[in-house]
């Protein structure tokens, strides 16, 4: 008897412990679209990563200027496809993480590695072959970068990065210049159709780490499956790569 009951002292104690050592995050953050097993996950401190069909799916409510910048952005682009990659991360221990964050986000080159596995292969790939910088413009609390990635089985992106930062938060904004196609088969993505987003912002005692990943791309039977497979798998192994590597 006094063996179980020491069990299970043990066991509430080291779930208080989990509880207050990882700050509790307010509710008004996410809607009612987040399940109660993706917030455990998210306060085990895991990444979290949604396939979603519509914005109206979106879990994360407007409580930061960031955030409701990212959904703007993703609600306008009236996407056929788009995933949501989340984490959780305590403040204390990453109290310049916003800092951190921007230089490795900044740093174009580095993307070039950026492991990604094919479902569809069933095989191991860089993310980005290639990452040439051809401009950089800067203003007050912004940065926009042009470049052109190269990305199997695209050919060229070009791409218009816009970093904003302040004190409180981070955000970054990924768009195609460029119309893509496939194998250079068929086009597949109009210009400014494709866009990658990450808002960081504080909430508590914790940093909010928000992506979203949204094509705007025909919805078709033939067409659906390619593009969600290699742009939507693509735009979730970037935003939960710099995630998971903090």
């Amino acid at each position: 008897m006094t063996g179980i009951f020491s069990k299970n002292k043990l066991f509430i104690l080291i779930s208080l412990i989990l509880t207050f050592s990882f700050h509790a995050y307010s509710e008004e953050i996410f809607n009612g679209n987040l399940s109660q097993a993706e917030r455990d996950k998210l306060f085990a401190g895991e990444t979290v990563i949604r396939n979603i069909d519509s914005t109206k799916e979106l879990c994360v409510s407007a409580s930061s200027p960031v955030a409701q910048k990212a959904l703007e952005v993703v609600k306008n682009l009236k996407p056929a496809y788009i995933a949501e990659i989340l984490q959780v991360i305590p403040m204390e221990g990453n109290e310049n993480y916003l800092e951190y964050f921007d230089q490795r986000i900044e740093d174009v080159s580095s993307y070039v590695g950026i492991p990604y596995y094919s479902e569809r292969n069933g095989q191991w790939y860089d993310l980005y072959s290639s990452a040439t910088i051809k401009e950089t413009l800067n203003s007050d609390n912004a940065k926009t970068i042009l470049c052109d990635l190269y990305m199997e089985p695209f050919g060229v992106i070009n791409t218009r990065i816009l970093i904003e930062q302040t004190e409180e938060s981070f955000y970054y904004e990924s768009t195609n210049l460029n119309r893509l196609r496939y194998q250079d088969k068929f086009n597949c993505v109009n210009p400014e159709k494709m866009k990658s987003v990450i808002a960081i912002f504080p909430d508590g005692d914790n940093w909010v780490l928000y992506g979203v990943g949204a094509v705007n791309a025909p919805s078709i039977f033939f067409l659906r499956d390619r593009v969600e497979t290699s742009f939507m798998n693509r735009i979730k192994t970037f935003c939960a790569y710099f995630f998971k590597t903090n």
